[in-house]
């Protein structure tokens, strides 16, 4: 079993284990599947790249990139945030947080520690810290607008639901914060099992609600101008015979399209939420950690050995499933017109038929490796590496 630390152990179950009390053991190492042999491959086009900082390294991390603005945001977890113009890549400002965490009250803690974001909103950037601190950025020059202390890392995106920037934390706290003065709203506590993952739920949002993953695998409900609960839908039951199956995490945050929410539990189900009441509509059987994607009556998810999946978001049925990439660490997919494509540990990014799940090529952006979802915008995809390069890819 393996415990949160800095390391590429903590890849290999793509979120680390945090627990208190119990040993850990590295023995079972998981096979990697070697690069599949791809006949007559199509080619991406890499239009710019450019680099922040030293990027997060080993370490654990959710940090990804932002577009809004004209711009594209990418922080490093050292404390540099960067803008680059959106069209050129050419830089537009840069900000040290590293600095803040340098001085005054916060000066005791280990360096910056960004981990959750970046989200955009209100001409703004927001991001968040392990050392429990939420920052909002200018967006237009950098500038510190406010920050505030929350409750727990900040380990997920923060989601900006109406006036309040949401935050869900490490230590099972649902945070609200003013956009514009960053003033405490309200707190929500979730119920924190003894063994979790390493990460939280990013958070959804419908209808004036924020809609988030708990550690105990369920999706809950909540008026964000408040913090009020709505409901709770339950997506794993912590049922296993040993601590590791009984981790039943939402870290994934729940995905709307129209009057239905679609989420996904570790050891649990894939399910459609009926969003009004909370009902479940349907759940099928998947264990995933990673962000879903949704695009027609497909919803594609990576699930936690690595193998990639199609399912009907009418029905749950499955599709496709391609398993040719298990053990390379793959992150969640994106879909981009006809394709679909999904990044692993080697800085490949590869390239699907999301019709049927044939690999159809791959372009490598650097050997750092890519741990996040591709963030589309239009026809370009943003990339972001361990070592802290960003790149633009396009696929004619």
């Amino acid at each position: 079993m393996l415990l949160a630390r800095k390391g590429w152990l903590a890849g290999l179950i793509g979120a680390a284990l945090v627990l208190g009390g119990c040993a850990s053991s590295d023995d079972e190492a998981e096979v990697v599947a070697p690069l599949p042999e791809i006949a007559n491959p199509i080619d991406a086009s890499v239009q710019w790249t450019a680099r922040v900082g030293n990027g997060i390294e080993d370490y654990w991390s959710s940090l990804s990139p932002a577009v809004a603005y004209d711009k594209v945001f990418v922080s490093e977890r050292f404390g540099l945030i960067s803008a680059f113009d959106q069209a050129t890549g050419e830089q537009v400002w840069e900000t040290n947080l590293r600095r803040v965490f340098a001085e005054g009250a916060l000066q005791k803690n280990k360096g910056a520690r960004l981990s959750g974001g970046l989200t955009t909103g209100f001409n703004k950037v927001f991001v968040g810290s392990e050392n429990g601190v939420l920052f909002a950025l200018n967006a237009e020059d950098g500038a510190v607008v406010w920050q505030a202390t929350t409750r727990g890392e900040v380990l997920s995106d923060p989601e900006v639901v109406g006036t309040n920037v949401i935050v869900n934390t490490g230590a099972g706290k649902v945070q609200a914060f003013d956009v514009d003065s960053g003033e405490f709203e309200w707190q929500m506590d979730l119920t924190m099992p003894s063994l979790v993952l390493r990460g939280t739920s990013g958070i959804g949002q419908a209808q004036g609600a924020a809609l988030v993953g708990t550690p105990d695998g369920k999706i809950t409900a909540i008026i964000a101008e408040n913090g009020a609960p709505v409901w709770e839908a339950r997506l794993g039951e912590a049922t296993g015979a040993n601590e590791l199956e009984r981790v039943v995490d939402v870290d994934a945050a729940p995905v709307v399209l129209g009057d239905t929410v679609y989420g996904v539990a570790f050891n649990g189900n894939l399910s459609a939420i009926e969003l009004r009441s909370g009902r479940i509509l349907w759940a099928r059987q998947y264990s995933s950690y990673s962000p879903l994607a949704i695009s027609g009556f497909d919803i594609y998810l990576t699930d936690a050995k690595g193998s990639v999946f199609a399912i009907d978001r009418r029905n749950g049925l499955e599709k496709w499933a391609n398993s040719e990439l298990t053990g390379r660490m793959v992150t969640a997919p994106q879909v981009l017109g006809d394709y679909l494509v999904v990044g692993d540990f080697e800085g490949y990014l590869h390239i699907m038929d999301r019709d049927n799940g044939t690999l159809l090529g791959r372009v490598q952006v650097d050997s750092s490796g890519l741990y996040t979802q591709a963030l589309r915008d239009g026809d370009t995809l943003y990339l972001q590496t361990r070592a802290g390069r960003i790149a633009a890819v396009t696929i004619p």
